[in-house]
């Protein structure tokens, strides 16, 4: 997993941005719902240091209210909320500015312990942590995901696998895991996906596809594109918006899946012509392919050009290098790698395929260029029509007899 490092400044910044962004603030100690004394930024009195936590953060606070926060850390689990709900301090945003960063250092053990840098990746794993607690990541799939270099499934368990287990307070944590996973990302750069890493998205899918399916169905949007009501991306995508800002909109899973699928595709068209019609976005999205039949190619450098099965589902090369020199580029019987992509597309009776590369080559500019070029023959054409017409016309006027 190739992370997107950061310098301290910056992932200070993006940690604060996903995480007051998400918790709200809350000027005074409340209970939210959880059963929990919360203040600031969602940060929570039921802990056994608070003395020493608001000392550092430099807020003034009486007598009173110093030994109302020792009373907290002293009461046992059970007597904490109580207690803490009558702690009097009304805090401004500057002040829950420095709580957060006087408490926020306790939540980045489990991404420290997994060898995270500082990170896109550590701030959405530092914000789970933040909302759920050190205790509920410990031992928890989604750590040892990250630990295996295993972005593909360690996203998976962000997105559908950490929100806890409290229905009354599920669709918030959905909505909460939905944003947090986008931050994460599913893709080292998903703009350029090498085909080992479209397989491995796809294995993980594969595995994974019923409790997605779930998931999306209750709170977000199907594969398909039937939405929950209400749809927990769309209220993310409005109730985050310095999230969306940084990051970008919440995808929806078809989404996604999007650039592995047409990788994959792609793919294996071009290596399995006689097959091209097992590989469609259907069976894509219906978990159908079979990449033990179909296994795709690996990078020239480690395979040499031959066939080769993929990683199985829970493995993920750790360096970006270790993918390059795959073969991306599609075979065919054209020059063009957009024609040779609809013809493949055609000859496997995808038409959802053929019409979205039909769309990406005519925004393309080589596509532009052809409709330029085009516009340019049609004018000629048509002035050629009206070369014979424009004639007749003139001799008929010309040999008209004149009106009295």
């Amino acid at each position: 997993m190739d992370s997107r490092e950061l310098e301290q400044a910056e992932y200070d910044s993006k940690l604060r941005t996903v995480i007051v962004g998400t918790e709200g603030l809350h000027p005074q100690a409340q209970d939210v719902g959880d059963g929990r004394a919360t203040i600031g930024w969602g940060y929570t009195l039921n802990r056994d240091n608070n003395v020493d936590i608001w000392a550092r953060s430099g807020i003034e606070l009486t007598p009173d209210q110093r030994a109302t926060l020792a009373r907290v850390d002293r009461e046992p689990a059970r007597g904490k909320t109580r207690i803490g709900l009558t702690f009097d301090r009304t805090l401004t945003e500057a002040e829950a500015d420095s709580l957060f960063r006087a408490s926020v250092e306790e939540y980045e053990g489990p991404a420290t312990s997994a060898g995270m840098p500082l990170s896109d990746e550590r701030v959405a794993l530092v914000s789970v942590t933040y909302n759920r607690g050190v205790g509920a990541l410990r031992n928890h799939p989604l750590i040892d995901a990250i630990r295996d270099g295993n972005r593909a499934e360690a996203w998976y368990q962000l997105r559908y696998n950490c929100w806890g287990s409290r229905e009354d307070m599920e669709a918030g944590l959905r909505k909460r895991r939905f944003a947090e996973s986008e931050v994460f990302g599913l893709y080292d750069d998903r703009t350029n996906v090498p085909v080992e890493e479209a397989a491995e998205v796809y294995a993980m899918y594969r595995v994974n596809r019923l409790e997605i399916d779930r998931v999306e169905r209750g709170f977000g949007v199907t594969i398909d594109g039937t939405e929950a009501r209400p749809n927990r991306i769309a209220q993310a995508n409005r109730d985050y918006p310095d999230i969306v800002a940084e990051y970008g909109a919440v995808r929806t899973i078809s989404d996604s899946l999007e650039p592995a699928r047409s990788v994959l595709i792609e793919h294996l068209r071009g290596q399995y012509p006689a097959h091209a019609d097992e590989f469609t976005e259907a069976r894509f999205n219906d978990g159908e392919i079979d990449l033990e039949r179909f296994p795709v190619r690996r990078g020239r450098e480690k395979g040499r050009g031959e066939l080769a099965p993929p990683a199985p589902a829970g493995h993920m090369d750790s360096t970006r290098e270790e993918r390059q020199g795959v073969l991306q580029a599609h075979t065919g019987p054209f020059a063009d790698p957009h024609l040779n992509r609809l013809h493949a597309a055609l000859v496997a009776g995808d038409a959802a395929s053929a019409d979205r590369i039909m769309r990406e080559f005519a925004q393309s500019p080589r596509g532009l260029a052809f409709l330029e070029r085009g516009e340019q023959l049609l004018a000629q054409q048509q002035a050629v029509e009206r070369e014979p017409q424009e004639r007749l016309s003139n001799r008929d006027q010309h040999d008209a007899p004149a009106r009295a």
